[in-house]
């Protein structure tokens, strides 16, 4: 028997995502993590040029010519990263959008009920947000989790299991979105 497809065409043309609660938690945390790093980037592009990550998420148009590369970066990061904060916005808002504040007149337990899978609307605009926020993503972790070119984690310490999990988790996304639209 096969899994459930989390992202499923709906015949209205938009793409309906299933998440878990902790699924969107999560999702909604490392988003807003990435958009304020793109901000902080935004804001001060010499940390851009100096944080690893800013190497991943705007890479140098010319590797043999570090000026040109300097000049091309000059005028096409601040464009570049308004349109990855933009990316990620709409990840976040499309994920806020679906979900309910638990109504406080209640007189059940939040404790005892649980919190059930939340459906997403995606329409194609969204979709692509949600692709290319995912790139910057698991770019954002591919360089804290200092993967070479190989595909090799260098990173030791008790954060790299759990961010290595991240990295694949959301690659798993990824590749199903990416499947849902190549119906």
């Amino acid at each position: 028997m096969s899994e459930p497809r989390r992202f499923t065409p709906h015949e209205s043309g938009v793409l309906l995502a299933q998440f878990e609660p902790i699924e969107v938690d999560l999702l909604r945390l490392v988003t807003s993590q990435l958009v304020d790093l793109l901000e902080d980037g935004a804001a001060d592009l010499a940390l851009a040029h100096s944080d690893g990550v800013f190497g991943r998420l705007l890479p140098d148009a010319y590797h043999d010519d570090d000026e040109a590369a300097a000049e091309f970066r000059r005028f096409t990061a601040p464009d570049l990263l308004e349109r990855k904060t933009h990316n990620a916005q709409v990840v976040l808002s499309t994920l806020a959008a679906e979900l309910h504040e638990p109504d406080p007149t209640s007189t059940a337990d939040a404790a005892d009920e649980e919190r059930q899978p939340v459906t997403i609307s995606l329409d194609s605009d969204a979709v692509q947000a949600w692709l290319r926020c995912l790139t910057d993503l698991r770019l954002t972790l591919a360089d804290r989790l200092q993967i070479s070119p190989d595909g090799v984690v260098h990173l030791a310490g008790d954060d790299a299991p759990f961010l290595r999990e991240l990295y694949e988790w959301l690659g798993m996304l990824q590749e199903e979105l990416v499947y849902a639209i190549d119906v």
